[in-house]
């Protein structure tokens, strides 16, 4: 007697169950339509326009071999199949980090970090797009302790890995927003395939209204999605959104990164307002307590400089290099992270050989707690993001991650540059 097997889209990974007699299916969630080749005989016909193939070996024993391939516009790609695999975490120092898991393919972790609780252990796990050079790019989620991978979808489609690509976690579920303005939802704990939709516009941010997902687009709409079907929902006019882990940078759960655009609107003092330093943007907190100003030193040497302000008041101002400043970038700072009372800036080094570093203030008297080399790699910054008890800051190929409390060096995904 026939039997059912499972296996998984090539496209997005979801599940697939292919009945006995079935010669093509279609998946649920995405809509592919894949021919079902049972190995039965060789076959030399060409693949349609637009078709996969899901190749199943007849059973032996107990189990059937099944073999995932996709075809499009008569090109065969490998299929991705959505697992726990090992790639990618590494530690020990940044100069000397090599991968924890043994030799294989290079890894890129690409992202801006999005930290959440993966696994339900109550410790927060980091999440974001990762990559092998050159070749495909999938979501993965990293134990948040030690950098180990828990889940991996299968490989992103490329629209869903180009700059115009958002993605973010909210609500129980991973959000993958491409530039052709699909939004795919994956499940928090799993990584698999929940729902798919198209909304027809680009996407500008993911955030959470009330019990409902929300993606807002370049046209100045708001969609809001049903978390567990994707439903579409009506929305208010005027209805609050709040931030997300997302791969934005200029906004996280708890602060917004503002442009001096919209210091006016906020209250905030302009560079000809503060003596010692030129101001380039801001960090504003969502709750009590005050707002920091990145720019240079407006005097002397330009070197990056924070201020603490209360409306426009200055509270504190520091430059951020805790090293010789000369040796330091004359481009001044622009990003830095907020967590529990304590501001994070990032800094380059005027060689680029010499890379980048990490420095941590107390926020509310300007003190420094620490200052690290973050490496001596890519200066390319892609996100950093905090947690209670670690900064995660993100090149274009490799995650360092470091304790918030001492600056150390923790562990690090993918590879450095």
């Amino acid at each position: 007697m026939g039997r059912i097997v499972d296996t998984r889209c090539p496209r997005c990974g979801a599940p697939l169950p292919i009945q006995p007699g079935m010669d093509a299916v279609a998946c649920q969630y995405c809509g592919a339509r894949s021919l079902i080749d049972r190995g039965r005989k060789p076959t030399t016909a060409p693949i349609p326009q637009g078709m996969h193939v899901v190749r199943v070996t007849p059973p032996s024993g107990n189990a059937a071999a099944v073999t995932v391939t996709a075809a499009v516009a008569g090109m065969v790609v490998a299929g991705a199949v959505a697992g726990v695999v090992a790639f990618g975490a590494s530690g020990g120092s940044s100069a000397g980090a090599r991968p924890l898991l043994g030799a294989g393919p290079r890894l890129y972790f690409s992202d801006r970090p999005m930290v959440a609780d993966v696994n339900g252990d109550g410790a927060p796990d980091v999440i974001g797009k990762s990559s092998v050079p050159a070749g495909e790019a999938w979501i993965a989620a990293y134990d948040g302790r030690d950098g180990k991978p828990i889940w991996r979808t299968a490989a992103l489609a490329k629209d869903a890995t180009t700059h115009e690509a958002r993605r973010a976690v909210v609500l129980g579920r991973v959000i993958s927003v491409d530039a052709l303005g699909k939004a795919q939802a994956y499940d928090l704990r799993t990584g698999t395939p929940s729902w798919s939709v198209p909304l027809g516009e680009k996407a500008r941010r993911v955030c959470q209204g009330s019990g409902v997902i929300v993606v807002e687009t370049v046209d100045d709409a708001k969609h809001g999605l049903d978390p567990a079907s994707g439903t579409k929902r009506a929305l208010a006019k005027d209805a609050a959104c709040t931030p997300v882990p997302s791969s934005n940078k200029d906004e996280a759960p708890g602060y917004q990164l503002v442009g001096r655009a919209d210091f006016d609107e906020l209250g905030l003092p302009r560079s000809h307002e503060i003596e010692v330093m030129s101001v380039d943007s801001a960090l504003i907190t969502s709750g009590p307590g005050p707002r920091f100003l990145l720019g240079s030193r407006s005097k002397g040497s330009r070197v990056g400089m924070v201020a603490a302000v209360d409306k426009k008041k200055v509270l504190w101002a520091t430059v951020v290099p805790g090293v010789d400043p000369l040796t330091t970038s004359t481009s001044g700072v622009d990003e830095a992270a907020y967590q529990g009372g304590l501001l994070v800036v990032p800094y380059d080094m005027k060689d680029h050989g010499e890379g980048t570093r990490l420095a941590c203030f107390d926020g509310g008297t300007g003190a420094r707690l620490w200052d690290v080399q973050i490496h001596k790699k890519s200066q390319v910054l892609l996100g950093i993001s905090t947690s209670a008890n670690d900064v995660f800051y993100a090149t274009w190929t490799a995650l360092y991650v470091f304790s918030l409390k001492t600056g150390k060096l923790r562990y690090m995904v993918g590879t450095e540059f």
